[in-house]
């Protein structure tokens, strides 16, 4: 089993990988959830057995990029289904705040792209469950599912229950 306890760098943030993306390595598919443990053993696409104790401090992200010897390992995280949703109407800050409140409740992760808000879900049937929260003004929104890579923005540090 390969042991690693951080990444060396990211195919997406750290300028001196951005050259990995074209490389041909092995390749670990992880969920959203596992990133977040500190503690954990997959395998990769090539059968390797690979377990991380991360250092303290350490959060996995989607482009890690480990090594260990002749072998080079990135960590590709799963698209997973999301809300999307965008406002129809503008300038309503009593809406933006509404809304907030409403997802805040739910104590999901949510990411800001733009005008678009999205926010994971585990089934489809959560969009017949967020218009009904959203009430009166669902009309002033426009709201769609989407499976996609989800990277919620910062500083919220949520949790899912």
């Amino acid at each position: 089993m390969l042991e690693v306890n951080s990444p060396i760098g990211n195919i997406f943030h750290d300028k001196e990988f951005k050259y990995f993306k074209n490389m041909n390595f092995e390749k670990i598919k992880i969920s959203r959830i596992d990133l977040e443990k500190r503690i954990l053993r997959r395998k990769t696409d090539l059968g390797t057995d690979v377990g991380w104790k991360l250092d303290p401090g350490v959060k996995l992200r989607d482009g890690d990029i480990f090594k260990n010897k002749d072998k080079k390992i990135v960590l590709e995280q799963l698209p997973e289904k999301v809300i999307s949703f965008k406002l129809k109407t503008k300038n309503k800050p009593e809406l933006m705040f509404l809304l907030g409140h409403i997802i805040g409740n739910r104590h999901r992760p949510v990411s800001i792209q733009g005008e678009e808000f999205l926010f994971p879900i585990q089934t489809e049937s959560e969009k017949e469950l967020f218009s009904k929260l959203f009430g009166d003004f669902i009309t002033h929104i426009e709201m769609t599912i989407k499976e996609q890579v989800f990277y919620p923005n910062s500083g919220g540090d949520i949790h899912e229950h």
